[in-house]
Order: structure tokens, then sequence, then C-alpha cells
């Protein structure tokens, strides 16, 4: 897909360095002279507010605005903080995950997908989730994390085959990330083949998992640059003060 907007980053487990990498490609996408704003979706234990050192927050109104049908708009707004060059939504906490529900997530997801080009947005893993489910329906490009291990392996498969055929997914808006952290049991070919999806591999590390999120969002968008007429590549030269597997 030509120049999708909004973007997930999904895992079928934990500690697979999802978060790192949407953080990364966020700030990549920026390069593209867009928009952007990362949204934490994964609740119960959000993580991208401290990458940023930004305090997490209830988000009560929300909830109480959409259930009382008011306007939304300006109560998303005031969780909104820029940092380095993107915008963040914080992510819901324990204080108010048993509150949210699935048309609650789609609300905000619609709601910046008003206010920005592009929605990358960090969910949680699995499909125990009300905001799994939501970011993944209203998504155009997902990305599977996955470690290269076979175990990771069979539960993405296993995985996706559900949120496919149980949640209406399409399977062409997959893509798969294979984290080569620590010793590899599995290559990306071997994943290409079992999962029948593209996939990317991407390196351990700060300085590889940046210059990694670049050339992912390069074969992103590098053919909407193309078709466009821009002669410009894509390129990240912000660092992420810290990245680790979440």
């Amino acid at each position: 897909m030509l120049n999708p907007k909004t973007i997930s980053f999904w895992s079928a487990g934990g500690s697979t360095g999802k978060t790192s990498l949407a953080i990364a490609f966020a700030l990549a996408l920026r390069k593209h002279k867009t928009e952007v704003v990362l949204a934490d979706f994964k609740e119960v234990t959000p993580h991208v507010h401290k990458y940023f050192g930004i305090d997490l927050r209830e988000k009560s109104d929300i909830y109480e605005a959409m259930e009382n049908r008011q306007e939304v708009i300006e109560v998303v707004k005031r969780h909104l903080y820029k940092k380095q060059g993107i915008w963040i939504f914080p992510g819901v906490g324990l204080e108010d995950f048993t509150k949210f529900e699935e048309k609650h997530f789609s609300a905000i997801i619609e709601v910046l997908k008003k206010e920005f080009d592009h929605v990358v947005i960090d969910t949680s893993p699995g499909i125990f989730f009300s905001s799994t489910y939501a970011s993944l329906k209203n998504s155009d490009l997902i990305y599977a994390v996955l470690l290269s291990n076979r175990w990771s392996l069979e539960d993405t498969a296993m995985m996706i085959d559900f949120i496919c055929n149980r949640w209406n997914v399409r399977k062409n808006r997959f893509k798969a990330l294979l984290n080569m952290a620590g010793h590899g049991e599995i290559d990306q070919h071997t994943v290409e083949r079992i999962l029948e999806i593209e996939a990317f591999s991407v390196r351990y590390g700060q300085k590889y998992i940046i210059s990694d999120a670049d050339r992912i969002v390069k074969a992103a968008f590098l053919d909407n640059d193309k078709a466009e007429g821009s002669s410009s590549p894509i390129r990240a030269t912000e660092r992420v003060k810290s990245l680790g597997a979440n």
C-alpha cells in the first residue's frame, strides 16, 4: 500500500522490541516532512511516555466525553505532547484500562487520523485487549514483530491466522519484522515462507535500530515518493536516548 496513514506495531508475545521499533519508525517517518503522532495503545503497562519523559495522566475525561456523546477532539488534544519533532499520545494505564472498550480506542484513532498525516500505534501484544482489536482493525499497515526463534514464529503465525479469520483483518496489511537479538534459529526467508508475508530483519542495539527503522520507512513510502517525483530520500538522524526491548 502506498503511503499508509495508520501503522500499527504488534507482536504475538512480549519482549520483542516492538515499542523500540515503533518509536524509531515514528522518528524516521518524521523526516518525511509529515505530521506524525505516536499513540501508545499498550494497555495497563504503557512505556512510550517513559522514553520521552512524559508523565502518565489518567484519561477518564476522554471516556466521559465519549460516553456523554460530547465532542472529543479537544479532549484528546489535551493529552498530546510534542517531543523530538513528533506528537505523543501516552497510554491508558492501570487506573483507566477497565473502562475503555474497543469503541473508545477506535474513536481516539479517528480523531488522530483527522489531525495528523500519519498515526503510528504501539499496540498491546497478543489478542487479548480491546485496544489491540481497535488498532489492527483500523490500520492500513501492521508490522508483526517477532524474535528469531521457532516459538515466536509459531505463535505469530497462529495469531495472524486468528486475526485474519476472526477479526476480518486482511492479511495483505501485515509485514513481519524479525528482531535478530541473540542467537537466531530462523532467518528472514523462513519467516516469509511460513507467514506468507513480506519480512524485514532488524538488528539489536540503538545504532542499528535507527538505521533499520529508516530502511523500513523507505520500503513503506519510497514508491510513493517516486510517484510524487521526490528526489530526496527519507533519512532518520534523530536518536532516541534509550532503546530497549519492550
